[in-house]
């Protein structure tokens, strides 16, 4: 990799009469701790860590346009391009590729743009809150509408807001809907871990005490650990240590992970830190997981077993399989997929092989053909059904298209100019595109309505996806029912109970005999680094 800390590596680009452009994180990128005695490139680590999944966010992406321009009624005389970046989890790659896709495709100046063709004309970014957040303080300036995936950040600033959509309903819906099934379920001993950002501490200050005053208790609120290399690799790994030995102390059967979608990552190496530390968990645990987090995994972790995540209950973003992307994936071939910058790199970690890149190397035993499947890897590695996120890329292309669609019918019905005289007015007037984005409302490809609500949120509800893992490294996402608070109170939730697949360690039953038996206590005493919440803290019945 480039050491130059102003580089984005991976890009895929298709030019077209207008651009949606992509900020999609695909990889973590590692440093070591900044001493301020050299220059920071030099402390970044040339190994980039993929998660493999997400590829399939490019992907989606991809269809969505390709299946626009091949459709002759969508929108006639204009093609879509798109133009993608890995922004690796870092700020500062979130806001050059936000600088870098207000230029001239290959021509990196900033604040200047040397051509009139292929404007851009929406920005969808994820899957983290934090990349959402960092391309809105750039893109809001230049008034460009952005959609977001995958998790919705804290933005304060209205200018900021004004240009913002999620792909996700409100986040106080999904708050609201875990706490009912908390209560449907009469789990009222769990616990918490949290990222400790805007929307985490957002979380435990001002929804945990509702919470509490519904009768939940709270054996532990953690925060997860920093991620990066902040105080040193040893000092990490003794903070992820110290975190899961809490854990597995916990007699809390029920923990909700308030994460992003790279939380699994640490839940799969619970097991083997227990195994070092020669713990073993007082219960089995259900892991309740918020909307934003998918399975991801990393390279080294394709033959861990994913027992740890069976019987999980996730919310999810309401989702069907979409007709003829499974098809598109497997015709992936990166000899074939040229402009694809992020295919060769995907490949060699989901596949593990090589491409050579000199002739010495060309007998290297475990060379990358290019004609392997994507349907023949594991699921741990690479998931063939439309992922939540996936689909929400694909819905937010439409969006864009169908927006396109309204503004262009509104503006040039009256008038009679050549097919470049309608893309020429159609590209001074895209000022003008973000009142129809916000507006928009149609059915997509499988029939379901997509529309947002007047704070910009998506106008839809809840699956409630139950996980389900087997020893050959295959994980189902089964839909278990739906929450949706727009339906009567009554049928706000629709659950198949007693076709849930719980933890092998965790009996229904008797977790519900043991919350009928605590015994409320005084509050107890918190450490002062953990978060206070105003509410009971309950002991288990000795």
């Amino acid at each position: 990799m480039n050491s130059d800390p102003q580089n984005i590596n991976h890009k895929y680009y298709q030019s077209g009469d207008v651009i949606i452009a992509g900020i999609s994180s695909q990889s973590f990128m590692f440093s070591n701790p900044l001493n301020f005695q050299r220059h920071p490139s030099f402390e970044v680590l040339e190994d980039l860590i993929f998660l493999t999944q997400t590829y399939q966010h490019i992907l989606a992406l991809v269809f969505a346009v390709k299946e626009i321009n091949d459709d002759t009624q969508m929108l006639r005389n204009i093609c879509l391009g798109f133009n993608i970046y890995n922004t690796y989890f870092t700020g500062s790659l979130t806001y050059l590729a936000s600088l870098e896709l207000l230029s001239t495709w290959g021509n990196f100046i900033p604040n200047y743009k040397c051509n009139a063709q292929s404007t851009t004309i929406a920005v969808i970014g994820g899957p983290d809150s934090k990349a959402c957040l960092f391309m809105a303080s750039i893109l809001s300036i230049y008034k460009l509408p952005q959609l977001g995936y995958g998790s919705s950040p804290m933005i304060n600033d209205p200018s900021q807001q004004a240009f913002f959509q999620w792909m996700l309903p409100n986040r106080n819906q999904q708050y609201n809907g875990m706490l009912q099934l908390l209560l449907l379920f009469r789990w009222t001993w769990i616990g918490v871990i949290f990222i400790q950002d805007d929307n985490g501490l957002r979380f435990i200050q001002k929804e945990l005490p509702k919470f509490s005053q519904s009768g939940i208790c709270f054996d532990f609120i953690e925060p997860f650990p920093t991620v990066y290399f902040k105080s040193g690799i040893h000092e990490m790994m003794e903070s992820w240590v110290k975190l899961y030995v809490y854990i597995s102390d916990s007699f809390a059967s029920v923990v909700v992970l308030h994460g992003e979608i790279h939380t699994t990552i640490f839940l799969r190496m619970f097991p083997r830190i227990l195994e070092v530390e020669d713990k073993e968990m007082k219960t089995g645990k259900v892991w309740m997981m918020m909307a934003q987090i998918e399975f991801t995994s990393v390279p080294f972790q394709r033959s861990w077993d994913i027992d740890i995540l069976h019987g999980s209950l996730a919310f999810a973003i309401q989702s069907k399989e979409v007709v003829g992307f499974q098809h598109f994936l497997q015709m992936r071939n990166p000899n074939v997929e040229t402009r694809d910058g992020f295919i060769k790199d995907f490949w060699r970690q989901a596949f593990d092989c090589s491409f050579p890149t000199s002739l010495e190397e060309e007998n290297v035993w475990n060379l990358c053909s290019g004609e392997e499947k994507l349907e023949t890897l594991p699921r741990s590695v690479f998931d063939m059904s439309i992922t939540p996120h996936s689909y929400s890329i694909y819905n937010a292309i439409y969006a864009v298209a169908h927006a396109l669609q309204s503004m262009s019918s509104s503006m040039l019905k009256h008038r009679t100019i050549s097919e470049e005289g309608q893309k020429n007015v159609l590209n001074s007037l895209l000022w003008q595109f973000h009142p129809y984005l916000r507006k928009v409302s149609f059915n997509n490809s499988v029939g379901k309505m997509i529309s947002f609500d007047q704070n910009g949120n998506l106008v839809a509800g809840f699956d409630i996806i139950n996980w389900i893992t087997f020893p050959n490294l295959t994980l189902l996402r089964v839909k278990m029912g739906t929450f949706d608070h727009r339906a009567p109170k009554d049928n706000a939730f629709s659950l198949f109970v007693d076709a849930i697949k719980w933890p092998k360690r965790f009996n229904q039953q008797q977790q519900q005999q043991q919350q009928q038996q605590q015994q409320p206590s005084q509050p107890a005493a918190r450490p002062a680094s953990q978060p206070a919440v105003a509410a009971c803290i309950c002991r288990p019945a000795e």
